[in-house]
Parts: structure tokens; C-alpha cells; sequence
């Protein structure tokens, strides 16, 4: 079975490679599994079509000693040889026009298959990519900035398909410029050749001398672009706040550093890359005097035709020019190569949520245990939850509260599986959260926080986000539920009104009403409530309120609450403090003694 056309096991492959290693080069080739036909292809295409330009010295020589032939026939009255210079004359020229003319259809099918095959490999490297930020728990997402993971997903990858045509257009015809020049070479006049192996060590050389410069200057130019996407998309989402407390210079300078740290990057890279390039040619076309001089005597001893001094001169500006090209095109080679690495911090992180091999959970009662569940950040100086004991039943409705930092939040975590216990288990319906398929057990799951997430499409896709076959009336019914249909009703297209960048076009009640009815059609088992209301006005909250009575019927529900006096009908109420349990009761059972619960209400009176 394929996913939006591209077959599952193709990721897999992908996502079992290792980029972080010694050999970027065989990893890219990996990369073109089930398009490496079309590469080929490709690449056989392409010396068709360049093969004018690796014939054009022999063929200009052939054409020059030929009008010398011609020159030197007349003079003496040769007719023969004079019939045999024309001829050469108009087999070369045809030969030369016959491979000029095939270059525009094979360089059009080359290109037809290097794209075929380059954007299928970008296409599933991407789809790879957004496959693992999937798979990875919501500890890698919590410490590693959006704008990071955008940078890899787009400049990266971006990256990686200019590697492949440098090394398709500039390295393999590089190699073969080399190869077919030395060879004519050897053939013909070894001595000369002489002049041609000689610039292969020279390049080698002048690449030993700037590598480790040119990779450290690409990688701390790389990491400034990755913060530099991570301040600019924190910037964007934060724009509602620097406005309203009149910050923009605050945060405008804050991203100047950024860019100026950026240009400092880069131009110590562009300086490198320059040096580089300005001591090949420097140095190349030296050699390629030397050489002139040499076959000039030589051809001023007879050793050698005049025309072959063309040709000489030809395949060693060929030979100059292939190396010249692989040694310009090294920056971006090594930036592609850092770039795969750079994929290998998301494609290699071991930071995954384990689902696969576990009992998948075929229904959920509600029966919640935490059992001396303790979790710590990392990095944290104590826990943020302590050998947490609570036995929750089917059905029941527990509110959590406790001063910031409490621990209440990280609780609901470790419910959904976002966090694991760093010691002790959690149990549901009498089965260890450790051994279950988490996705399995989230579809029995329904979250709404305070921080309502929307995307950008219409209110009936962001309500059935996640399920199939839902109908409008099923829609609607549970937009009257959610007390959200009486607005939903008066919008221009009603449920398919598009709710704008993360809902900005309705207001916080809208939104919450709009989470509680995506809780609702989903039925859960299990439902959330992170501190649901804490955000709304008195209108928008009883509205809200009245939805959510609806909602906990008959649903196991944790809700997290700072207002106390919207969790008065609860089943029992857990304070919390330091990540420990303080004080157990129901609403009268607590508010009938001076506990912390009183401490806690009195500072809201």
C-alpha cells in the first residue's frame, strides 16, 4: 500500500541509513534506491551528449593538419595528397556536425531522467524526514527549535540535490574529460602526458590544504542559518506580543545579532571558497604555459604537426578545466556533505517513541493507576513529579491543582505518553502504558488545553482532522454540543469557513468551543482538560463550561484547572505541591477544613 503515492518501504530504507559516517558518498547513492535505473540512464545520456566537446581537439587538429596537408600538396603539385587533405577535411567536419546536432535531444532526455531521478530522491528524503519528526517523542521536539527542523527539511535537503547534479555535470565529466585526455595523449606522445598527470597530485594537493578549513567554515556557517530560521519563525509567532508591549526594537535587534553573526559566517566561508578557487587557477595556468612552450618546441623540431599543438593545448585547457571545474564546485560539495550529516540529527536520532512490536489497545474502559511514578527533566535539579501514587476509575473525574511548577502539567504528559516515567509505571486498565502501542491507546484519548491548535483550513476539517467518512450533520451535531454551532451558523460558509494561520480569525472562546467539539467527535474514553478555561471571558467560559458538562459524561477525565471554582463538581480534587500529593477530597470534603485547598481558594477571593 502506497501513502500519497510513495511506498512505505522506500522511507523505511531511508530511515535506516546512516548519514553520520565516513563515506557521504555511498550514502548518497542509497538515497537514489528504486531510481538508480534513471540515474544511469542519466549519466549515460549525458557523455552522449558532452562528447562533442571531448572530440573537438582531435577533430580541430585533424582539420588543421589536414589544411596544412592541402598547403603542402599544392606547393609540391601532390593532387593525391591534395584528395586525401579534402577528404580528411569533410569526414572530420560531417563527424563533428553529426555530434553537435545530437546534442540538443540527448541533453533533453538527460535532463528528463537527472530530474526524474534527483526530485523522486528529494521527494522521499523530505518525506523521510517529516516521517521521523513524527516518530520522535516529545522530548526531541521540546529541545530542538521549528525553525532548526524547517532549515534541515528545506535548505538541507535543497542541499543534498545541488551535491547530485555538481557531482553528475561537474565530477563524473570531470573524470571523463581527464581520462579521454590522458589516454590520446598517451597514445601519441607520452612525453606531453607527462604534463597532464602531473596536475592530477597538484589538485589532490591544494584540496588537502583547504578541506578542514572549508568544513569547519561550512558547518558554523550551516548551525548560524539553522538559528538564524529558529529566531526568525520565533519572531513571527510572536509578533501579537512585541507589538502590544512595544518591543519591536527589543526583538528586531535581537535578530540583527543573529544576521550579523550570519554575514560573519559567511564571509569567512566566501573568502576560504575564494582562495581556494583564485590558487587553482593561478597554479593551473601556469602548468598550461609550460606546456605551450613544450609542444611549440616540440613542434618547432618536427616532432609533432602543427595541428597537434591545437590539440595538445586543447586537452590540457580540457584537463584544466575538468579539474578547475571539481575543485570549484568543492565548496558545494562539502556543504552537501555536511548537509547529509545534518539530516543524520533527525534521520539517526535513537529519541524515539517505541511503538512497534507493542500490545496494541483494541478498547479503553478508563481505569487509570500511577503507581510511585516519579519523572525529572533533564538537566532539572529535582523531580518535577515524586513517586506520584492515584488510582483513577472508569468514568471518574479528577481535578489537579496546586500552585504553578506543582507538578500538574507533567503529569497530563506522562498520561498522553508525551513523557515516560523515569521511575514507576503507569497502568491503564491494569496494563502498563510501557508495553502498549501509545497511537493505538491515543485514539481512546481526547486533549483539550488551554492552548487551542488549529491549522489554517476550514472549521469542518480542523473538527474532523484525523477521521474518515464523518458527515456535515455529525459535524453539526457536535458543533451544538460544544455550544459553538450558534456562531459556526452565522459565519459566510458555515462549517467550511476557513479559521485563518492557527485560527486567527475567530476569538479564544470560539476556538475552545471549536477544540471541545474535535474532543467530542472522536467519543474518547479518556479525556484531558489542561486548564481549558483559563484564558476566556465570563461569557466565552460559561459557554465553554456547558460544553465541557456535556463532554466528561460517562469519560474518564483528568482535568487541570488554576480558576478552583470551575472544578466544583468533580469527583475528587488532588492538590499538588513539588510534584507530590498533599491533600485528597471532593469539593465539600475539602472546602469543610482549613487545608491547602483553602490556602489555595482564600488567595482567590
Amino acid at each position: 500500500m502506497e501513502t500519497s503515492g510513495i511506498k512505505p518501504e522506500l522511507i523505511t530504507s531511508v530511515l535506516d541509513r546512516k548519514y553520520r559516517n565516513a563515506s557521504p558518498f555511498r550514502t548518497l547513492w542509497t538515497l537514489y534506491e528504486g531510481q538508480r535505473s534513471n540515474l544511469t540512464l542519466s549519466i549515460v545520456l549525458y557523455i552522449i551528449k558532452h562528447s562533442p566537446v571531448w572530440a573537438m581537439p582531435i577533430i580541430t587538429a585533424n582539420i588543421i593538419n589536414a589544411a596544412m596537408l592541402a598547403v603542402d600538396g599544392s606547393k609540391l603539385g601532390d593532387a593525391l595528397k591534395v584528395q586525401s587533405a579534402y577528404s580528411s577535411l569533410w569526414i572530420n567536419g560531417l563527424l563533428l556536425a553529426v555530434m553537435i546536432l545530437q546534442n540538443v535531444p540527448m541533453h533533453t532526455l538527460h535532463a528528463y531522467f537527472m530530474s526524474l531521478a534527483i526530485r523522486s530522491m528529494q521527494l522521499l528524503l523530505r518525506a523521510a524526514l517529516v516521517t521521523r519528526l513524527q516518530q520522535l517523542s516529545m522530548r526531541f521536539h521540546a529541545d530542538i527549535q521549528t525553525g532548526k527542523l524547517q532549515s534541515k527539511v528545506l535548505r538541507d535537503v535543497d542541499a543534498v540535490e545541488n551535491l547530485s547534479k555538481q557531482l553528475i555535470n561537474n565530477i563524473i565529466s570531470g573524470f571523463i574529460a581527464v581520462g579521454v585526455a590522458l589516454t590520446v595523449t598517451l597514445l601519441r606522445k607520452p612525453t606531453v602526458a607527462m604534463f597532464f598527470v602531473l596536475t592530477i597530485p597538484l589538485a589532490i594537493l591544494i584540496m588537502h590544504l583547504f578541506r578542514n578549513r572549508m568544513k569547519s567554515r561550512n558547518t558554523a556557517f550551516r548551525k548560524e542559518v539553522e538559528n538564524m530560521s529558529s529566531q526568525v519563525s520565533e519572531m513571527i509567532e510572536m509578533i501579537p506580543v512585541t507589538r502590544a508591549h512595544a518591543s519591536e526594537q527589543i526583538e528586531l535587534t535581537r535578530v540583527y545579532k543573529q544576521l550579523l553573526k550570519i554575514r560573519h559566517a559567511g564571509q569567512d566561508l566566501d573568502v576560504t571558497n575564494e582562495l581556494f578557487a583564485c590558487c587553482t587557477w593561478a597554479t593551473f595556468q601556469t602548468f598550461q604555459l609550460f606546456c605551450l612552450l613544450f609542444v611549440c618546441w616540440m613542434a618547432f623540431q618536427g616532432e609533432i604537426p602543427v595541428g597537434d599543438v591545437v590539440m595538445y593545448q586543447g586537452f590540457f585547457a580540457m584537463i584544466i578545466g575538468a579539474v578547475s571545474g571539481i575543485l570549484s564546485v568543492y565548496p558545494q560539495i562539502t556543504t552537501g556533505v555536511e548537509s547529509i550529516r545534518s539530516l543524520g540529527e533527525v534521520l539517526e536520532c535513537p529519541d524515539l517513541e517505541q511503538n512497534e512490536g507493542k500490545q496494541a489497545v483494541k478498547s479503553v474502559q478508563g481505569n487509570i493507576t500511577f503507581d510511585a511514578v516519579t519523572f525529572q527533566y533533564p538537566e532539572a535539579n529535582r523531580p518535577a513529579v515524586e513517586k506520584f501514587s492515584l488510582a483513577i476509575k472508569a468514568g471518574e473525574c479528577v481535578a489537579f491543582v496546586g500552585e504553578s511548577g506543582s507538578g500538574k502539567s507533567t503529569l497530563m504528559n506522562l498520561t498522553i505518553g508525551f513523557r515516560r516515567p523515569t521511575q514507576g509505571r503507569i497502568l491503564i486498565d491494569g496494563l502498563d502504558m510501557a508495553t502498549l502501542n501509545l497511537r493505538t491507546y491515543r485514539k481512546f484519548l481526547a486533549v483539550v488545553s488551554q492552548q487551542t491548535v488549529l491549522f489554517s483550513g476550514t472549521i469542518r476539517e480542523n473538527i474532523a482532522y484525523g477521521l474518515e467518512g464523518i458527515s456535515d450533520q455529525r459535524v453539526r451535531e457536535v458543533l451544538e454540543m460544544a455550544n459553538a454551532w450558534d456562531f459556526v451558523s452565522k459565519l459566510p460558509q458555515g462549517i467550511h469557513t476557513s479559521v485563518g494561520t492557527h485560527g486567527g480569525k475567530l476569538s479564544g472562546g470560539q476556538r475552545q468551543r471549536l477544540a471541545i467539539a474535535r474532543a467530542l467527535i472522536r467519543d474518547p474514553r479518556v479525556l484531558i482538560l489542561d486548564e481549558a478555561t483559563s484564558a476566556l471571558d465570563v461569557v466565552s467560559e460559561r459557554l465553554v463550561q456547558e460544553a465541557i458538562g456535556r463532554l466528561v459524561k460517562g469519560r474518564t477525565t483528568l482535568v487541570v484547572a488554576h480558576r478552583l471554582s470551575t472544578i466544583r463538581n468533580a469527583d475528587r480534587i488532588v492538590v499538588m505541591s513539588q510534584g507530590q500529593i498533599i491533600e485528597v477530597g471532593t469539593h465539600a470534603e475539602l472546602t469543610s477544613r482549613d487545608g491547602p485547598f483553602m490556602q489555595l481558594k482564600s488567595l482567590q477571593v
